[in-house]
């Protein structure tokens, strides 16, 4: 029966006597802390970075929205333009105004070679204003 009281430190006789054994050491802790703050500062800079991102990206897409409203009125526009330039439009107008096609025409031939003439005003230049 003694094996059991060496196990358990007493002796004998009752007293308690020291057992030398394996020191108990305390873990390092702070290899791990500092893996748990790289950590924790990485996963919230992605989610900056991520809301960065998305905030651009719907910058962009309200971009694209405003650009292809612009687009689609740049094209009514020209379409309007095309429709008050049609000659089909503007000749009834012309009649009702009182203009008409001319039923002679006449050639003016234009020399670019020589100076131009220049036309004096009967009064001498004074009254120029």
């Amino acid at each position: 029966m003694t094996a059991p009281a060496a196990r358990s430190g007493r002796q004998a006789d009752g007293s308690l006597r020291l057992i030398e054994g394996r020191r108990l050491r305390r873990p390092n802790v702070a290899p791990w802390m500092v893996m748990t703050l790289i950590g924790v500062v990485a996963f919230l800079g992605l989610g900056f970075a991520r809301t960065s991102l998305d905030r651009s990206a719907f910058e962009l897409a309200e971009l694209n929205s405003e650009i292809d409203a612009e687009l689609a009125l740049n094209q009514k526009l020209k379409l309007e333009i095309a429709r008050l330039e049609n000659p089909a439009r503007i000749a009834p107008l012309a009649v009702e105004m009182g203009m008409v096609i001319p039923s002679d025409t006449k050639q003016l031939l234009v020399d670019l070679d020589t100076a131009p003439m220049v036309a004096e005003s009967g009064d001498g230049g004074e009254n120029r204003g």
